[in-house]
Parts: structure tokens; sequence; C-alpha cells
């Protein structure tokens, strides 16, 4: 075919919205974004979908016609997020959901290559201490997980279709979704908000963090681009991150910076527990401002669940680190990269020029 015909799974979330976004505008590229609720995109052709819904998955994708690349981003978390990452149910939930999209897909007989994402848990790092930093030549970790479910399910499919893989496993992502579970940065830019809008310096809610090993959305969307044409991708498993790390309370007076405000004595807050109490003051923060970003909880969602973890609350001391190696990724070919502080204060000043949150 002349052009890569790709599907993104998932792309309301900020993986498969930053890789909807970046193959959209590639010339050579037709683009499907596939999700139950649409992206704040204006781009490419968003399919309307549950990937649950096995039946719905085989008509509509049948319905695109041919495609030749697709990135599974998509994901269903529980309520209150840790809970679920042991739960049986949700492991089958999302093991199914890759099934039925690689059956809508493969059925045509024109797929090239898939992407599947993973993350740190591929290294029990949410069950206990992981071995520092992550290898990708490691022993499959020995604890259930649906990344085991889902890539058992893409390998056999692929030594039976004929297509390619690749397979990531990058840290904590930071970029830009409405409602996603996992995104530290809606619970830290509503967070400043509020408290610039009631006059408040910017306090660090938190405890004691390590060092931070972060993905900038954006870099992975490349990554995930180099490895549909990248021989040396085919069938592999790739660590990735930005290719540093940083310390959220050595980079808060920056941060604070590019809010506009002041740096305030340390003042521990759980945020999914005081947060959503502050819908109303969000809603006049939106107002005043004349914001395009929705009510506090459509924004942020259980993200304040994992900006408590991120934040370190109730810590005295440091956790285990989760730090990843990069090498094989590097040696492959890819060796993109970005500074991890100057990411969060470019995210936020694209906030901003946005109307997401509150200009300077």
């Amino acid at each position: 075919m002349s052009k890569r015909r790709v599907l993104v799974a998932g792309a309301s979330g900020v993986v498969g919205r930053a890789a909807f976004e970046h193959f959209a505008a590639q010339s050579d590229c037709q683009t499907f974004g596939v999700s139950r609720r649409a992206p704040d995109l204006d781009v490419g052709t968003h399919v309307p979908l549950d990937l649950l819904d096995a039946e719905a998955c085989r008509a509509r994708l049948a319905d695109l016609g041919p495609i030749t690349h697709v990135v599974f981003a998509a994901l269903q978390e529980k309520p209150g997020l840790v809970a679920g990452w042991l739960d049986p149910e949700q492991m089958d939930i999302n093991g199914r959901m890759l099934a039925n999209l690689l059956d809508g897909v493969a059925s045509s007989g024109t797929l090239v290559h898939v992407s599947l994402l993973q993350g740190t848990k591929a290294y029990g790092a949410h069950v206990g201490r992981m071995k520092v930093p992550g290898r990708e030549r490691e022993p499959r970790h020995a604890h259930e997980n649906f990344y085991w479910l889902q890539e058992d399910l893409l390998r056999e499919q692929a030594a039976r279709d004929g297509f390619s893989f690749t397979i990531w496993r990058p840290p904590v992502i930071y970029g830009h979704a409405f409602g996603a579970p996992m995104n530290p940065l809606a619970p830290l830019v509503t967070y400043a908000a509020i408290a610039r809008h009631e006059g408040r310096p910017l306090c660090w809610p938190g405890g004691r963090t390590g060092p931070v090993d972060a993905m900038d959305a954006r870099l992975l969307a490349r990554a995930l681009d180099w490895a549909t044409m990248a021989e040396a991708a085919r069938d592999e498993v790739f660590n990735i991150s930005n290719g540093d790390v940083f310390v959220w309370e050595n980079v808060w007076g920056r941060l604070a910076e590019a809010f506009g405000m002041e740096v305030g004595t340390p003042e521990p807050l759980r945020l999914a527990e005081a947060m959503p109490a502050q819908a109303a003051v969000w809603d006049a923060v939106r107002e005043r401002h004349g914001l395009r970003s929705p009510d506090l909880m459509s924004f942020v969602g259980d993200s304040f669940v994992y900006a408590d973890m991120h934040f370190g609350i109730g810590r005295e001391q440091a956790p285990p680190p989760v730090l990843l190696s990069t090498i094989k990724l590097r040696q492959a070919g890819f060796a993109d990269c970005i500074d991890s502080e100057d990411m969060l204060v470019d995210w936020i000043e694209w906030m901003q020029d946005e109307r997401l949150i509150p200009p300077v």
C-alpha cells in the first residue's frame, strides 16, 4: 500500500491520544483512532467502539478496510486504581480487549506490525522492590498480570498470521488526556490552579520521593512510529524513557514559576480525598479564565489516586527506586530523548496555551 493505515486503540488516553495525533500528522499515514469516547483532537478518523464488544469490533473494524499497523494503548482500570492491578477480572478484561481488536483487524491479512504497551509492572514494581535497573533480558517476573496474557496472545497471533510486533515498557507517562486514570499532570495542574485562585502559594502536597524515571507521551509516539519501519524493532521488547530522572521536591520551584506562583512550605495533602471537594472552586477557575477544560473529575478522574502514589504522600523515606535501562533501545537505533524537567514545564505551558488551565 502507498500509505500506512494505522489504527490506534485507546485514542482518548494519554499514550493513545499522543500516538493518534502523531501518526495523523504523517503524510504517509491514514490514521484511525478507536476509543469509547473521542479525544479532544480534530485529526484522523475517530471510531467510537467498546473493545469488550466482540461483535461490534468485527463489524466496525471491517468497515475501516485493511489496517497495516496497530498501536494498542487501550487500558481499563477499576475505580480506586491500585486494587485492580491484582484483580483477575481486570486481567481478563484487558486480555479480551486485545483479543477482540486483533480478531477484527487480522482477518484482512494486511496487518504488518503491532505495538503493545506494558510498563514497570512487568518488573514487579507494584508488588515489591524491583531489580534496578529493569532490563528486558530478565526472566518474566512471577506474578499474575494482564501484560502476560496480552503478550502471549500477541506472540501466538503474530506467529500464526505473519505480522511483527514491538512491546514497550515505559515508566510513568506524562501527557494530556481528559479523565485518564494514570496521568500525574492533571492532578498537578488543577491543584496548582485552585491554590493560585485562592491566593495560596504552591505547597508541596506529598511526602518523600526518590528519583522519577519519566516518559513524555510525545516522545513515546515518535518511538512507536520508528518501530513501524525499523527492522531492529521486529518482535522485540524495549524499555523506553526520557533518558534522565528527576526528583519532585527538586523541580518544585521551577514548576511554581511556570504556574506564576511562589513556593510555600510543604503541606501534606491526600489529593484523592481532598480535591473532589474542590469541584466548585475549579468551576470558578474555569469561569474566571474562560477555560475549555471540563469539570474537575472529568479532567482528572482517578489520577488523583495515582498522584498520591507518585508524590509519596505519607512517606518519610523515599520508596524503592523504579528505574529502567534503555540501552537495548539505543543500541537498536532509537536514541531520541528529552529533559524531564523541561518536559514538565513544556506541558504546563502547553495547557496554558490551550486554555486548559489559567495563564500566568
